[in-house]
């Protein structure tokens, strides 16, 4: 026992002058192994384990926009420039007719008021010839006396019928005011005046 203690220490001291040259007990394996971590080598190992977390993409910005919105941009303010367009040509083509019907309305307020039925017939004649130099060639209107002029407001009205009105028209602004009614007159030339529609560029 003490022999045998005494050549085991001489291995240790020994060996590393001289090499291995025997197998180590299993004692001494057991101390020389390198510490390892407590798990067991052969435990089953994570694929999932080095992958990253999902991450979404991030949303879809509305800028810049696909092309489909700028046809439709375009589209949309073409709209509005047309529609502007006609309601300002509409506009400007019915201020000579506002104008003609805010003095006829005018017009007919004094002769209620003052049942002058001479001035109230030539100052509606003279709103109609003024009208129709605004909406008919000058050339055609200025020169129209009597019977053509009544013929001309007939051809260019829809319904109209200034025949029955031919007294109040052609003669009653050449004669002393004797109280007639002009309400006919007065009616007839505001429905006239309302069918106007494109001034003539003359």
């Amino acid at each position: 026992m003490h022999r045998s203690r005494q050549q085991h220490w001489k291995a240790i001291f020994l060996l590393p002058l001289f090499g291995l040259s025997q197998p180590l007990s299993a004692m001494d394996t057991l101390t020389s192994m390198p510490l390892t971590s407590s798990a067991p080598s052969n435990a089953p190992v994570d694929p999932l384990e080095g992958l990253r977390d999902i991450h979404l993409p991030d949303a879809v910005g509305w800028w810049p926009l696909a092309p489909g919105w700028y046809l439709l941009g375009f589209l949309v303010l073409l709209g509005f420039l047309t529609v502007g367009f006609f309601l300002v040509r509409y506009y400007l083509n019915g201020r000579a007719r506002r104008d003609a019907l805010c003095l006829l309305k005018r017009y007919r307020q004094e002769y209620v008021e003052k049942a002058n039925s001479q001035l109230s017939a030539a100052r509606v004649s003279e709103v109609l010839r003024r009208v129709a130099l605004v909406y008919f060639p000058r050339g055609k209107v200025a020169s129209l006396q009597g019977e053509a002029w009544l013929m001309f407001l007939n051809n260019t009205s829809k319904g109209l019928d200034f025949n029955l009105v031919k007294l109040e028209l052609l003669e009653m602004p050449y004669q002393p005011s004797d109280g007639g009614d002009l309400s006919l007159l007065f009616s007839m030339a505001q429905k006239w005046i309302h069918q106007r529609s494109v001034p003539c560029s003359n």
